[in-house]
């Protein structure tokens, strides 16, 4: 009897996202990372756009360019509406997920101009 590998999902495609997506590379797992972006943007390096030192093509790269040689991972491009950790559920706008594990890495948002 085959067992299924077990099913992650990951919320959020920052840097913790990305850093569990890629530490999972290699693992019997089926890893899908949703986020409501297709991009990763690489903040530290934001200023050096508002100075015109960089375009912003270059600090925004493709969630799917960036975990592309990881065939255990599908990207699903959504919001997550809600989750239910009673029947391992993320409910999204579109669709619904069901998962074994489940990494929250949502990040955060800054207040700086409020």
């Amino acid at each position: 009897m085959t067992r299924a590998r077990p099913r992650v999902v990951i919320v959020g495609g920052g840097f913790g996202g990305l850093s569990a997506a890629k530490a999972l590379a290699g693992a019997r797992v089926r890893v899908t990372l949703v986020d409501r972006q297709n991009h990763h943007l690489f903040q530290p390096m934001l200023y050096q756009v508002a100075m015109a030192g960089l375009s912003p093509a270059d600090i925004a790269y493709p969630i799917r360019s960036i975990l592309r040689r990881r065939p255990e991972v599908r990207v699903v491009l959504d919001e997550v509406k809600s989750i239910e950790p009673e029947s391992r559920r993320v409910v999204l706008r579109a669709s619904e997920l069901s998962y074994d594990f489940l990494i929250v890495a949502t990040g955060t948002q800054t207040n700086y101009f409020t």
